[in-house]
């Protein structure tokens, strides 16, 4: 338990800055609920509920014009992209909605990993690490709100323009979609529009809050390995040993003492790290799976659009697209590194001046360093190789379909 009597830490006020915002708007941020019998906050629930159902429809109808206008291609793609990207939405917001007691343990978890080092050095490191979260996390929602903008924007210019240039008016939503004929009746269609903008705000906001909580957990994992390796460092250095050749039995037994509670604490980032990635499984490899056919798609709508505004708004969103991914491997690449570094931290110690049952100690950290810690899913390991290659499948994707077209 964190004592609630003593100043708060410096992490505290960067803590899942950016995500926190977007998660409570859409009704999904993982809130620590007091009492057996207590229940999340009702309006909490209602936001889910309307982000939810909006983000669905948004899926559903999008998905559904994709496949029944096959036969032009561009026409298809406009509607399988931000298809693509609303169904893995939904399956993200009721991931996080299904298991919100589950995922409030884990951020409370890490919360007392951040905030037990109340020493200067650890907290503008871990301050650091996570204003890079934030800003990342705040560029996707920034990336992720203007390709929205862009396509709610996109009918109205044109609509503009006809009237403008007296030409006969046409009806445009801002996604190609599907939807029943009451709904694009003249007194329902300004409704019609602002529920499939809304629909796009929330996808904007789910997977800013989810990916950028993958992005903030992994950041944050990485600066408590790096505590981690800043404490064992500590330990031999506070020894001042450099006039021994071998420490007394009294320094040993120090070093194993303090060594002792190192290995409590890393045992408990492993174990957080295994329950994340659990956590995040599903989410990660629909994320993955999809990552490849939405790039290439999109640049695909880009290269074979002529109208200039779509192709404006596509080029926003292979950006919000390839910073969905980068976040991702990003912060898989910074959890593997760092937990791979504590070997490297335990080795550079002067393990050769410890007796033989302290070097057990050592060794046993050591080993359980080496097999790096990373949050794999299966067939895949966010990691920054992995982003190249899938760029290069999604290159290797749009040079095949071209010999087609």
């Amino acid at each position: 338990m964190i004592d609630s009597g003593e100043p708060e830490p410096a992490i505290a006020g960067h803590f899942y800055r950016i995500p926190r915002l977007s998660g409570r708007i859409v009704g999904i941020w993982p809130q620590r609920i007091r009492g057996a019998g207590a229940g999340r906050p009702w309006h909490a629930h209602l936001l889910f509920v309307f982000a939810f159902a909006v983000v669905l429809v948004g899926a559903i109808g999008e998905v559904t014009y994709g496949c029944v206008h096959l036969d032009n291609l561009v026409v298809a793609l406009e509607a399988f992209c931000p298809g693509t990207t609303k169904a893995v939405c939904v399956l993200k917001l009721w991931v996080f909605f299904r298991s919100n007691r589950r995922w409030a343990e884990l951020v409370q978890r890490l919360r007392a990993m951040l905030w037990q080092s109340r020493r200067e050095e650890g907290q503008r490191m871990l301050v650091g690490l996570a204003t890079t979260a934030n800003r990342l996390s705040l560029l996707l929602l920034a990336s992720g709100t203007a390709t929205n903008t862009a396509f709610n924007l996109q009918p109205l210019i044109m609509g503009f323009y006809r009237w403008f240039s007296q030409l006969p008016g046409q009806i445009e939503l801002p996604f190609n979609i599907i939807l029943p004929a009451f709904a694009l009746q003249p007194g329902l269609f300004p409704f019609t529009y602002v529920l499939l903008t809304a629909s796009g705000a929330c996808t904007v906001f789910a997977f800013s809050f989810v990916d950028g909580f993958f992005l903030c957990s992994c950041l944050y994992i990485c600066g408590v390995f790096r505590l981690v390796q800043q404490d064992i460092r500590r330990i031999f250095a506070d020894l001042h040993g450099e006039s021994v050749e071998v420490f007394t039995e009294a320094m040993n037994a120090e070093v194993r003492e303090k060594l002792a509670e190192v290995v409590e604490r890393h045992n408990a980032i492993i174990d957080f790290c295994t329950d994340l990635t659990r956590q995040f499984t599903v989410i990660v490899l629909m994320h993955f799976l999809s990552a490849a056919f939405v790039l290439c798609s999109t640049i695909l709508d880009i290269m074979l659009n002529t109208s200039s505004l779509s192709g404006l708004t596509y080029i926003c969103y292979i950006i919000a697209a390839l910073t969905q991914l980068f976040l991702y491997c990003f912060g898989g690449n910074h959890v593997g590194e760092s937990s791979a570094a504590v070997a490297d931290v335990l080795y550079d110690i002067e393990w050769y001046k410890c007796d033989a049952r302290t070097r057990k100690v050592i060794l046993m950290i050591l080993r359980r360093s080496q097999r790096a810690k990373t949050i794999a899913v299966p067939f895949f390991t966010p990691s920054l190789p992995a982003f190249g290659s899938i760029l290069s499948t999604a290159g290797s994707y749009i040079t095949l379909l071209k010999t087609f077209l």
